[in-house]
């Protein structure tokens, strides 16, 4: 009978470990392409650290583009019915302006109306920071800024793998990520009441 009971009180805990899930949406930066998905990984890392129960997501895919990213985030909605928080990054993959914040505006409305907080990352290939910050705005989204803020342009944090540019971020540039945007996540969290 005693082990019955544990048995039905593991198999509880099991089934919802974790209290919310964050949903990191984006591209091979999301992803850490190269780098085992360290940016998530150091971002879960850094919530149980601060005794949050929430499982960061990782919806980063190499080579994606915001256009294609309402169907993954659809799904993951669906997979993942408690998610309380959305880190959106569309990425520079779509070079053409209008149909990458055509796209990117879809996802954030779509995030809006089912009242699902949201942080907003930018690339500075495709928004300005101020055009970036008036857009997050415009669809009720926290804007953290540009993707690799605060990040050194150094062989540490950088793979230097699409010329000078220092193309996407090594182990190290994921985890700083992680942590420079730990502050901005907590202050969701603080102000919408996520728990």
């Amino acid at each position: 009978m005693k082990s019955l009971i544990f048995g039905v009180l593991s198999s509880l805990l099991t089934i919802n470990a974790w209290g919310f899930e964050v949903f990191a949406l984006g591209t091979s930066n999301t992803n850490c392409k190269n780098a085992g998905q360290a940016y998530t990984r150091r971002l879960n890392e850094l919530l149980v650290a601060e005794k949050i129960s929430a499982e960061v997501i990782n919806a980063g895919l190499n080579g994606d583009r915001p256009q294609w990213m309402m169907n993954r985030l659809e799904a993951g909605l669906k997979t993942y019915p408690n998610i309380k928080l959305v880190i959106f990054e569309p990425g520079p993959n779509e070079k053409f302006k209008p149909a990458n914040l055509e796209a990117s505006g879809n996802i954030l409305a779509h995030l809006q109306e089912n009242k699902i907080p949201t942080i907003y990352v930018s690339n500075t290939s495709i928004q300005s920071d101020d055009e970036a910050e008036g857009f997050a705005k415009k669809y009720g989204a926290y804007y953290y800024g540009r993707w690799k803020k605060n990040i050194p342009r150094d062989n540490t944090h950088n793979q230097f793998d699409e010329g000078t540019s220092g193309g996407h971020l090594t182990v190290k540039g994921c985890e700083l990520w992680a942590e420079n945007m730990l502050p901005l996540v907590l202050q969701v969290m603080k102000e919408k009441n996520i728990r």
